[in-house]
């Protein structure tokens, strides 16, 4: 017992302050000071920023609030977090502990034919030492994972905002060009039908009628798709927010114009991505935890010392107590062979981190591109529809005064049309842009401002 203690002492005074592995650092990255033809403004408090109400869309605001308490995949990513924090509860103190208390009745019979009652109870306890700083690294890896699972969340509510809006848009898309669709075909079938009476009197040929039937039948052709199209959007945003689809359906077929952004929203710089993209700082916590990992496999390589003992209580009253150090020596192969692997991990998990930067860099500057362009275009395209609109309108009144043909109202009819879905795409495209910027620049991800604790690096 005294060569024991004579080894265990200074053992657990060499290692009593030791933390094997290396300590967290915060990556750095150099990083432009601003985005390609952006603003040099910093954007603050992105993560509560409730930017779908920039669209002016009461029912899409209505969608989105019901969703964010209701949606799957948001409910599942606080079971995540559940997780992460049972992981947690079960580090530190609570891993260094053990012990159980059992008991045991009951009557024994001899050869003798004797018979006496048989009862013990029993206790045992033991006490590991956190010598290396093992227990120390688990414990702040596991709480590094729980801060990622809470950004995971802010992620995965990213991600539900982005497909409920980018569904709303084009279920709105889709039922409005449905509903250019349908006025077109009421404007040509009324062209058919006067030149199929023209043709019977003799004052319009077979191809004038046979190009008539051809521009209506092609627009007829054209509608199922929108309205199927329509449908399976709805269908999205019920799956969405984890309601029955009829109700959604019938309130969405009353109709509204086209979500449009109502204002314009800043990109703000690369640096802010640190703060407000949850991907990124779940990706630095990550990294974190693998960072930590590295001690908790580096500590097994050293050895251990459990202080242990038990009572026992019954015929015969035994207690033993007393410290056990156990050294690996025969499994050093395989110990160093999980310390290099968690050393791999933590690189990967460095590598990610820095992967996840560049990511969010580029699609910020492409959506902001995207919509700048798409303003222009929209502007363009508004421009457009209005003169076919003219165009047709007078090319009616000229045939009807007989100073055309009819195929130039045909045309200036297909022409009106075209222009006139392609500003409802437009309006799309301009809209799902527009979606695409505030999701890049991490708006709206959580309920609460998060710690302003992320470090950033900007190139010179």
């Amino acid at each position: 017992m005294k060569r024991t203690m004579g080894l265990v002492v200074p053992v657990t005074l060499v290692a009593s302050c030791a933390a094997v592995g290396p300590d967290y650092v915060r990556p750095q990255m150099s990083m432009s000071a601003l985005f390609v033809n952006g603003g040099s403004s910093a954007l603050r408090d992105a993560a509560v920023e409730r930017w779908w109400t920039g669209l002016n869309d009461p029912l899409l605001n209505s969608l989105v609030d019901r969703g964010l308490s209701q949606n799957l995949d948001i409910r599942t990513a606080w079971t995540r977090i559940r997780q992460a924090e049972a992981a947690l509860a079960r580090t530190g103190i609570a891993s260094q502990l053990s012990g159980d208390i059992s008991g045991r009745a009951g009557r024994e019979r001899d050869s003798a034919g004797n018979i006496d009652d048989a009862n013990s109870i029993s206790a045992d306890a033991a006490y590991v030492f956190d010598l290396f700083g093992g227990v120390r690294r688990s414990t702040e890896s596991a709480r590094a994972s729980l801060e990622a699972a809470h950004y995971d969340r802010g992620t995965v509510r990213l991600a539900y905002l982005a497909d409920i809006a980018d569904a709303y848009v084009n279920a709105r898309y889709f039922q409005n060009a449905a509903w250019i669709t349908r006025q077109a075909i009421q404007s040509r079938r009324a062209a058919f039908d006067l030149v199929s009476r023209q043709a019977a009197a003799g004052e319009a040929t077979m191809l004038d009628e046979a190009q008539a039937r051809a521009l209506l039948r092609s627009a007829e052709a054209a509608l199922p798709s929108l309205q199927a199209n329509f449908e399976g959007n709805v269908f999205r945003i019920a799956t969405l927010l984890a309601e029955p689809a009829g109700p959604i359906m019938q309130r969405m077929t009353q109709g509204s114009g086209q979500p449009v952004p109502q204002r314009l929203s800043k990109s703000g710089t690369p640096a802010d991505l640190l703060r407000n993209r949850p991907d990124i700082r779940a990706a630095e916590r990550e990294f974190a935890a693998s960072t930590a990992a590295i001690g908790v496999a580096e500590a097994q390589l050293y050895p251990s010392l459990t202080l242990s003992g038990f009572i026992s209580s019954g015929d015969d009253e035994t207690w033993a107590f007393g410290p056990v150090l156990r050294v690996p020596v025969l499994n050093q192969g395989v110990l160093r062979a999980n310390r290099d692997a968690a050393k791999a991990r933590a690189a990967e998990a460095d590598l990610n981190w820095r992967s996840t930067v560049l990511r969010a860099v580029e699609e910020v500057q492409e959506a902001d591109s995207s919509t700048r362009y798409w303003r222009r275009q929209v502007g363009a395209q508004r421009s457009a529809a209005q003169a076919n609109n003219e165009v047709r309108d007078l090319t009616k009144k000229s045939y009807e005064a007989a100073e055309t043909v009819l195929t130039d109202v045909l045309d200036a009819e297909r022409r009106s049309l075209d222009s006139q879905i392609a500003l409802a795409g437009g309006l799309r495209d301009l809209a799902t842009s527009w979606i695409r910027l505030q999701v890049a620049t991490g708006r709206g991800w959580s309920d609460q401002p998060p710690p302003d604790d992320a470090m950033v690096a900007v190139a010179e």
